[in-house]
């Protein structure tokens, strides 16, 4: 009875916040009168006393990295450890000052903070794969989390071992699955170092006095139970001096329990014959000592599957452990090896013991992130990195943009019934307006802006010069946040309605839920004009169900991209990367780029707006300048230590100024923003143009500004949102790693703007193919004789 009550009171989040208000209380006020301090990573356990594990191998990769990084770990065995008091008075403020924060289990101290926008909370889970459920994913079961509680929820990243188990994790920690990055294991890098891996064989049968010509097989069992405080294991299920018996001479048998359980001999001292070596805290080197593994459920078999060993499943308890705890994927995935139930059987079974065609295909399903490199890769990729964020509009993203939940329950289940009555309620409001006389109109929508976007204005102006008797009608508002902002909103798209039902043509430059959702008259044209050029990032259909996408549901239920007569593609190498994304045939797309082409192609035009920025901005004039332009993230993170890059760019002599997407919105002290002017309007002045994943840089090509492609998290980036172009080799400058890689590159083989101008001409494709000539506007007249046509 009161281990329930404990158990409910440990779920309670208000019970928890006062449990250790000790440490948060300081921790808030450390958080408002202290900076983040770079290069402060820190390691948090209490479940080992030292650097080992998967710590061992980043605290390792990290000094190697970055000599100067301030590390430091607080330890303590177990839960159930009193922490020192020197940890009570300090871990307040490294935590509020730590730049990077690693777990690698359950650390319920760390739950009721609030993480800093600046810092990570970085779980780098002790087991590798994903095998018996853990964290939320227990949920409703025992020893799984209960309602309230905020275990595991405020990771900013977890690292795992392949993208197979990252929807998984996700699930775990309750986070989305954008933060969950398959970047490998740190331990399991050591599987891949062949002398490595026979050092410690020779060490364990040399510190255990096994002989070369005995084998070794290597019992390793998992828990029961719910968690640290209630493991057990029951000792009576292994017969263990008949399968010395029947062994022999030839084998020698380990056992190595799990951490959490009573070591063997300790339990059972009259068992004769075997080694425990449960005294070893981390099962590395005995795996790599073993020639037979045997275990139940142990998380084990993923690293020593690397080896490409034996493994033997002995689960006497299989449909009870099944019942009470429970597998991620059905329990046959996991079995790379024969699996029996009667002790009697397990020394035959070890003996006879091979490796199976299945090895393989578990070690791509559970292991395909671990290479050797996990731990450099983790490093470099989240621990090393700065988290850098700006503000968001959230509520101006347009709803085919941004992450999602992938379950059709809870907020999921809510958008789609939302999603359905506002389809219904506008179709009703929009059947009347179908009754009223269409005119010769033209309207040009967007919720991408703020204002009229130029290639709408440029693209009116034409249609004007060309037919003076049409009307265009411009209707360009990001959606306000806040319930009035909405309500306001709402009367806008009420103009919406009233303007499509009456026109000929309408065009968009993104998702619009007036034009994919209703069912217009047969005459009305819908022109799709993507507010990007090339194809870059996969966007729309492309990514539906990945963690920069859309659930697929929704997408059905707001009808995403569908109803499209004519899709523009800026050149024929974008044509089937558009006719995915926005789920319409090949047929309909043209080829025809965007009317900024010719703002940027004209030199007389580009020369004007050269000399405006630096009318506005003198000191630019005459010195190097480094345009920084990164990508929109929906979590308003930017992968990039800002300040860090403007001095190295400084001590090279080079002018850093940084353009944010409109949507994202941040200041960096003592770092140029060049305010009033947009990123393309800086291309101008622009000596070199820098970005991580921003389709800028087909502008930036055009105008043959050399570019250089800083991405420290591409590995995580890929898994995420993935291109249709390859990002590692198909770019028109070079990819680094690191603001030390890129200034190496800015002095050793900078880019070229012959480079930028080759790629611009594979991407965007000129009608006729013609020469840059002040004052022309090739693409702009053949877009507004397509839409007078349409209209007509």
């Amino acid at each position: 009875m009161w281990g329930l009550l404990r158990s409910k009171l440990r779920g309670s989040a208000i019970l928890h916040r006062i449990r250790f208000a000790f440490y948060i209380v300081p921790y808030i006020a450390f958080a408002r009168a202290a900076r983040v301090r770079p290069g402060r990573v820190l390691f948090l356990s209490d479940s080992r006393d030292d650097y080992s594990g998967n710590f061992e191998f980043l605290h390792d990769a990290i000094l190697r990295q970055d000599p100067n990084a301030d590390v430091v770990g607080v330890f303590k065995p177990s839960l159930s450890s009193s922490r020192p008091l020197r940890d009570i008075v300090r871990l307040p403020w490294l935590i509020a000052t730590a730049q990077t924060i690693v777990v690698d289990d359950f650390y319920p101290l760390i739950y009721s903070f609030k993480i800093r926008p600046e810092a990570r909370l970085v779980q780098v889970w002790h087991a590798a794969g994903a095998f018996k459920r853990v964290g939320w994913s227990r949920a409703g079961l025992p020893g799984g989390p209960l309602p309230g509680s905020a275990a595991h929820r405020n990771y900013t990243d977890a690292t795992v071992s392949s993208e197979a188990v990252r929807a998984d994790y996700a699930e775990a920690f309750r986070i989305d699955m954008s933060r969950v990055h398959a970047l490998g294991v740190p331990r399991t890098d050591a599987f891949f170092n062949p002398e490595g891996v026979q050092r410690a064989s020779e060490r364990i049968r040399r510190e255990y006095g096994i002989p070369a010509e005995r084998k070794i097989v290597l019992f390793a069992p998992t828990f029961r139970g719910n968690g640290q405080r209630s493991a057990t294991f029951d000792f009576d299920s292994v017969p263990w001096q008949r399968v010395v018996q029947d062994l022999g001479d030839d084998w020698v048998l380990m056992v190595k329990m799990h951490p959490f359980v009573t070591p063997l001999l300790s339990a059972r001292p009259h068992v004769t014959g075997l080694i425990d070596v449960s005294a070893e805290r981390e099962m590395t080197d005995l795996l790599m000592a073993a020639d037979v593994l045997v275990t139940d459920y142990s998380s084990a078999i993923f690293e020593y599957a690397l080896l490409r060993r034996p493994i033997v499943f002995y689960c006497p308890d299989l449909e009870e452990y099944t019942s009470s705890r429970s597998f991620y994927h059905p329990f046959s995935e996991y079995l790379c090896g024969p699996v029996i139930h009667d002790g009697a059987e397990l020394a035959e079974t070890i003996r006879n013991a091979r490796t199976t065609p299945a090895l393989d295909s578990f070690i791509d399903m559970f292991m395909s992130a671990c290479d050797g490199d996990s731990s450099e890769r983790i490093a470099r990729e989240v621990l090393l990195r700065p988290r850098i964020t700006a503000s968001v509009e959230r509520a101006a993203v347009a709803p085919a943009s941004g992450p999602e939940p992938t379950r059709a329950d809870g907020p999921l289940s809510l958008r789609l019934v939302i999603a359905w009555v506002a389809r219904k309620s506008l179709t009703a409001v929009y059947a009347p307006l179908k009754l009223l006389p269409v005119r010769r109109k033209i309207v040009m929508l967007s919720r991408e802006h703020p204002a009229e976007p130029e290639d709408f204005a440029d693209l009116r102006e034409a249609i004007h010069r060309i037919d003076p008797s049409l009307t265009v009608v411009s209707l360009v508002r990001m959606v306000p946040p806040g319930v009035l902002g909405k309500a306001r909103y709402s009367l806008h798209m009420l103009r919406q309605l009233y303007h499509v039902a009456t026109a000929r043509v309408l065009l968009l430059d993104t998702y619009s839920i007036v034009a994919s959702v209703l069912s217009h008259r047969p005459e009305l044209t819908i022109i799709q004009m993507w507010h990007a050029l090339g194809a870059f990032k996969k966007f729309g259909r492309s990514i539906l169900g990945k963690p920069e996408g859309r659930d697929e549901r929704l997408a059905d239920a707001m009808r995403m991209h569908e109803g499209y007569d004519i899709v523009l593609a800026s050149g024929r190498p974008a044509v089937a990367a558009y006719a995915e994304a926005f789920g319409t045939p090949e047929s309909r797309i043209r080829v025809l780029p965007l009317p900024r082409v010719d703002r940027l192609r004209d030199p007389a035009r580009r020369e004007a707006q050269r000399t405006r920025v630096l009318a506005a901005h003198p000191h630019l004039s005459g010195q190097r300048v480094a345009l920084f332009a990164p990508t929109f993230r929906l979590d308003g993170e930017i992968g990039v230590d800002v300040r860090a890059l403007h001095d190295a760019l400084k001590a090279n002599g080079i002018h850093l100024v940084v353009k944010l997407h409109p949507l994202m919105h941040a200041e960096f002290e003592g770092v140029d923003d060049a305010p009033g002017f947009g990123t393309q309007d800086l291309l101008t002045v622009a000596d070199i143009f820098i970005t991580d994943y921003s389709s800028v840089m087909f502008e930036a090509a055009i105008v043959g500004v050399p570019s250089y492609f800083l991405s420290p998290d591409v590995t995580t980036y890929l898994a995420a949102r993935d291109f249709y172009l390859d990002y590692r080799t198909d770019l028109p400058g070079p990819l680094v790693m690191s603001i030390a890689d890129l200034i190496d590159r800015l002095e050793t083989a900078p880019a070229t703007a012959g480079e930028a101008r080759a790629f611009a001409r594979r991407w965007v494709e000129v009608p006729g193919n013609l020469e840059p000539q002040p004052g022309t506007a090739v693409c702009t007249d053949a877009l507004a004789r397509l839409v007078i046509e349409a209209a007509t």
